[in-house]
């Protein structure tokens, strides 16, 4: 089942001479239960490529669709609520708000959006127990390591139980030990829950987890140069590669 598609999207920023092509005619399909790693350099538009995919950011041609819905297409309002719905979202800096337990930053998104208390309380539990923190429910950001905080925010991607998970560098501020233990739940959450996973990565070992290994370079999309390339259904469309 294909949970998201972008098709031929390009994204400029700037006008006329100044004008800047970040992504062009970038075609990509993620399916159900897969795990996708985008990696390229520094400036390539990989960054700008995730926030597309979420619907952060509207393409400047082509489209992108979230099981069957075309995200340039609903307003504001929809956008914010599809992405709350069915989009989780984590950062390298977790963005865990410092006033409020771990139990509380995970069930705000249920919260805003308007669930029962005990409701919310239950899946922000149950969510906190899939991750291994549900012992430092109570417990503020700032007590917590930096590789309990990525677990806290996972959780809170997790718990309205989207469809997609994007995840920007999730690995980028955690030594190499916690970042392993990280990519291998994301491994086992994807596997076990089902939904799609896309991981912008600068990390080797996070890449290798991946069902599938993608490159941007200069704004193109090709399949990553590993031993798997030939198996990866990314087309190229500017390129014509497929």
């Amino acid at each position: 089942m294909c949970i998201l598609t972008a098709e031929h999207v390009s994204k400029s920023f700037g006008e006329g001479t100044a004008r800047f092509h970040a992504l062009r005619e970038v075609t990509l399909r993620v399916e159900k239960g897969e795990f996708i790693a985008i990696l390229g350099p520094s400036g390539s538009g990989k960054s700008t490529l995730l926030h597309l995919l979420g619907g952060v950011e509207t393409p400047t041609s082509g489209r992108v669709l979230l099981e069957g819905r075309d995200l340039a297409q609903l307003d504001d309002d929809e956008r914010t609520i599809l992405r709350r719905r069915r989009i989780g979202f984590v950062f390298q800096r977790m963005n865990l708000l410092p006033s409020l337990t771990a139990m509380e930053n995970v069930l705000l998104p249920l919260l805003v959006d308007g669930v029962a208390r005990a409701e919310r309380e239950r899946r922000a539990a149950d969510i906190l127990k899939i991750v291994g923190m549900l012992p430092r429910a109570l417990s503020f950001p700032a007590t917590l390591s930096g590789g309990e905080q990525q677990r806290v925010a996972i959780a809170r991607a997790l718990v309205t139980n989207p469809a997609l998970i994007l995840a920007d560098e999730p690995t980028g501020s955690l030594d190499s030990a916690a970042g392993q233990h990280i990519t291998q739940m994301l491994r086992e959450l994807v596997s076990g829950m089902g939904q799609a996973v896309v991981v912008v990565t600068h990390d080797p070992s996070v890449a290798a987890q991946a069902d599938r290994r993608v490159q941007v370079r200069d704004g193109r999309l090709t399949p990553h140069d590993d031993s798997e390339a030939g198996n990866l259904s990314v087309a190229n469309v500017a390129g014509g590669r497929t």
